[in-house]
């Protein structure tokens, strides 16, 4: 009994797969050893999941093993498979009959109906015994006759990311739709750029917005991703992060072959291999053309990224230097539930190390009470608030507390006649350009050290639009407005000879 309700037994016992081919050119029918990410997604899956994969991991067949253990074994099953072309689900349709044709005599169930694209079990079996009464079929989100109106038990959506953009959201619908809460859905696929349907799901699901569970499995899950290192490696300081980020996250130890083939790939797909062959689920959404921020520069920040020690709404990731200089960039929202994000962010001057952050969605006067003790925390630095809108609360309530610090933007005043500074930094058709620039050559020269994965999920997700920027459907810029201020007021600071001090000391913590 355990082996008919456990695909985990089931699966390897009974179904067969082919063998990529050899040398020669041959393949062979084996007994199908689940690799680690189908054996990770088969015993974590929910009933709605999302997948980011590598390319021809052989995670498709993973779904589809875990689904053909059920259509064998239960009755009334409804089941589909429906990816981005006619070939490719065949292709995998080929493989569930190959389960099934490969089945022992006595597990095998009754069909009488088998097709390219359909295959049924009758409620009733030739000799009179009890049928499954399933079926499953396939089809392409290209078809022009395909239609979605009866209630299914599993729907395995494939390559979603290639579905036709016309059709993607509406054929969605249809399925979600005809799928029960006690039904499976997966979504599984290759990145392919920011936006489209798959991206938008798969970052709602991450954020928890949608009931859907997001699952990443980056190339080194896949056994096969491997090329011959007979020469000893000598690795780059990149490869030596990458090796650190993989133990630290996914406790896995990358070989000599596994980093000669990132190196291969590297030389064939250049900056493609890091969507064809994922290593983390932010930077794998290659889209250059729209993206503000260089992906690979992204890409090398985000193996490092540290959690930091969590004070309410605040973040540190290093603690106050006696007689060191620091700068704030505050980008106030109005506190509402579903609104944005109130951010602070701290950056130390001399190493230009952005060291701490206040982030919640708080009210603009309780906020501005948070900054200013964050003020008073870091050496009484240099606060610059973004003044539009809430800002004006938060100045005031800052000024109102004779803050020794605040940052005065020169601007021509009408009034006076002459260039006099104004309270907190202004954000205009001249000064963004200059923020996003500066920010990027910084990302892109290594030129400033931070640690936080929610400034760089930001970043990601930063586009263009024409000749304007804008933030991701349902994302925040908050962090990302209030790191590039301070690094505006860091930029615009004195250069002064600081002391030199014997011991360093910390705030407590």
């Amino acid at each position: 009994m355990e082996e008919l309700n456990n695909p985990l037994v089931y699966i390897p016992k009974h179904f067969k797969v082919l063998t990529k081919a050899d040398e020669r050119g041959m393949s062979y029918l084996v007994p199908m050893i689940l690799w680690p990410s189908q054996k990770h997604y088969i015993e974590n899956r929910t009933h709605r999941d999302i997948c980011v994969k590598n390319r021809q991991t052989g995670f498709s067949t993973g779904v589809d093993a875990d689904n053909s253990h059920k259509l064998f074994t239960l009755p009334y099953q409804r089941q589909t498979i429906i990816t981005h072309d006619q070939e490719t689900s065949e292709f995998l349709f080929q493989t569930v009959q190959r389960f099934h044709h490969n089945l022992p005599s006595e597990k095998r169930p009754w069909t009488d109906w088998k097709s390219g694209r359909r295959m049924r079990f009758p409620a009733k079996r030739p000799d009179g015994h009890k049928g499954l009464d399933s079926y499953i079929y396939v089809d392409s989100a290209k078809s022009d006759n395909l239609g979605i109106g009866r209630t299914l038990n599993c729907a395995h959506l494939s390559e979603v990311a290639k579905w036709p953009p016309r059709k993607a959201e509406e054929l969605f619908a249809d399925i979600s739709q005809t799928v029960p809460e006690g039904g499976f859905i997966t979504l599984e696929s290759t990145p392919k750029g920011r936006g489209g349907l798959f991206y938008r799901l798969y970052d709602a699901a991450k954020r928890g917005d949608i009931n859907y569970k997001a699952f990443f499995y980056p190339w080194w899950w896949d056994i096969t991703c491997i090329t011959d290192a007979s020469d000893i490696l000598k690795y780059t300081d990149d490869e030596k992060q990458l090796i650190e980020y993989v133990r630290r996250n996914d406790n896995m130890e990358l070989s000599p072959k596994q980093i000669a083939f990132r190196r291969q790939k590297i030389k064939e797909l250049q900056d493609l291999f890091f969507q064809e062959y994922p290593e983390n689920d932010i930077d794998c959404w290659l889209s250059s053309e729209v993206s503000v921020f260089d992906g690979i520069a992204i890409r090398r920040y985000l193996q490092r990224v540290e959690v930091g020690i969590q004070l309410g709404n605040l973040t540190i990731w290093k603690d106050v230097i006696g007689g060191e200089r620091y700068v704030i960039g505050a980008d106030p929202a109005g506190g509402y539930e579903k609104g944005d994000f109130s951010a602070a962010t701290v950056l130390r001057v001399k190493t230009n190390e952005y060291v701490a952050r206040l982030r919640g969605k708080l009210p603009p006067d309780l906020f501005a009470q948070e900054v200013l003790r964050l003020g008073y925390r870091y050496n009484d630095a240099e606060i610059g608030v973004e003044r539009q809108m809430h800002g004006h609360t938060v100045l005031r309530v800052l000024m109102e507390a004779n803050y020794p610090n605040l940052y005065h933007q020169m601007e021509y005043d009408d009034v006076l006649g002459r260039v006099a500074g104004q309270p907190g930094w202004n954000t205009t058709g001249k000064t963004k350009p200059i923020m996003i620039d500066t920010m990027a050559q910084a990302l892109r020269a290594n030129d400033i050290e931070l640690w936080s994965e929610n400034f760089l999920l930001e970043a990601a997700g930063y586009m263009w639009e024409g000749q304007k920027t804008r933030k991701q459907p349902g994302g925040y810029d908050d962090e990302l407005d209030a790191l590039m201020i301070a690094l505006q007021l860091r930029e615009n600071a004195p250069i002064i000879e600081e002391k030199r001090y014997e011991t360093i000391s910390y705030a407590t913590i």
